[in-house]
């Protein structure tokens, strides 16, 4: 018999990524886990917005398991991974929990999105527990809601955060250009850009870069180069070279790239997005200078001459708080806190687990 099965949406790279985070972390902290991936079909033709594309992917899940709880042995548990997946499946009559990044509570505002926060309500309150990945989304919970425990999505180094930097470089990741502020991104770099300065960005490529700037009024500032949808280790790669990170995102729902980046020891500058955005907090604390006071290209040009300006010896410190601060975000530390917080009340167990 599976202890877990975690009922995979998988509509994003981003979610498929997390997914299979946590069904490895679930077996090393000591239950057996399986992926029930979410096939949305013939149905995704019907995807034209929000909430009819929860309503969409909700109804492919129940149908998913509902299915595999009638041809395959049952599980101890599910876990939902999204809230989407929990709104409208029928009580599977095993402990479930949900998953989540971001509830509908914070990021389905508005008269049209009432009833998926309703149905959110109920789903998160049937639930024996509830799985925030972060502090954001667990403060943003609805009230009524099952008890919760935090497990982030685990953040580790991807090399010696400490090698050497490129002074003149910076990195950004706009993939939802609109969400994640590509135009003001653009606007804010072209008062820094000067001399060798560079930024690269990632996640779109060049023609639906330049097409979206040219809707919004923006020209393309001197030195960028769009590096589309280059592979992570890319990525990653240039988060470890670059002098700084920059977040133009008007809205987060959780903020993987801006934590890969300070795990790589970048300095983060940052927009103070909507959202359930982890790494904005933390930003503040490392240092407030590098977080725009708004949504404005002057304020996020202050941000980045700021990171630009600072001397080595304040970017070693600053990266020697960035690690501890990310404690948490390791990979043992999400381990254990399934083994310890989670798995216990899911499987209802004694803490002890080997």
């Amino acid at each position: 018999m599976t202890d877990v099965l975690v009922v995979s949406l998988g509509t994003t790279p981003g979610l498929r990524v997390a997914d299979n985070m946590l069904i490895a972390m679930l077996r090393e902290a000591g239950a057996s886990a399986e992926a029930l991936s979410v096939g949305i079909g013939i149905t995704d033709k019907a995807r034209r917005g929000y909430p009819l594309n929860d309503f969409v992917e909700a109804v492919a899940a129940r149908r998913a398991l509902a299915s595999a709880l009638r041809t395959r042995a049952q599980p101890r548990a599910v876990v939902f991974s999204t809230t989407t997946t929990a709104l409208l499946a029928s009580r599977p009559g095993i402990p479930y929990a949900v998953w989540l990044d971001s509830p509908a509570a914070l990021n389905r505002p508005g008269a049209l999105n009432a009833p998926v926060r309703a149905l959110e309500r109920r789903s998160l309150a049937r639930a024996r527990l509830v799985i925030p990945m972060g502090d954001v989304g667990a403060a943003a919970l609805p009230a009524g809601s099952a008890p919760h425990q935090v497990v982030p999505v685990p953040i580790n180094p991807s090399g010696d955060p400490g090698g050497p930097r490129d002074p003149d470089l910076a990195v950004a990741y706009t993939p939802g250009s609109k969400a994640k502020g590509l135009d003001l991104l653009c606007a804010a770099w072209a008062r820094v850009a000067r001399g060798s300065r560079r930024i690269e960005v990632f996640g779109i490529e060049r023609a639906a870069a330049l097409a979206f700037l040219a809707r919004r009024g923006v020209a393309e500032p001197p030195g960028v180069t769009f590096r589309g949808f280059a592979p992570a280790a890319d990525f990653r790669a240039a988060l470890r070279t670059a002098r700084c990170f920059v977040s133009a995102a008007r809205w987060e729902d959780y903020g993987q790239a801006p934590l890969e980046a300070l795990r790589d020891g970048t300095l983060l500058v940052t927009a103070p997005a909507g959202g359930p955005y982890e790494a904005l907090a933390i930003a503040g604390e490392l240092d407030r200078d590098l977080v725009a006071r708004d949504l404005e290209p002057a304020s996020l040009a202050a941000a980045i001459e700021a990171a630009f300006q600072r001397d080595h010896a304040s970017r070693v410190e600053y990266r020697r708080r960035a690690a501890a601060r990310l404690e948490p975000y390791e990979w043992q530390a999400c381990v254990s806190a399934l083994r310890t917080r989670v798995l216990p009340i899911l499987l209802d167990e004694s803490p002890a687990r080997s």
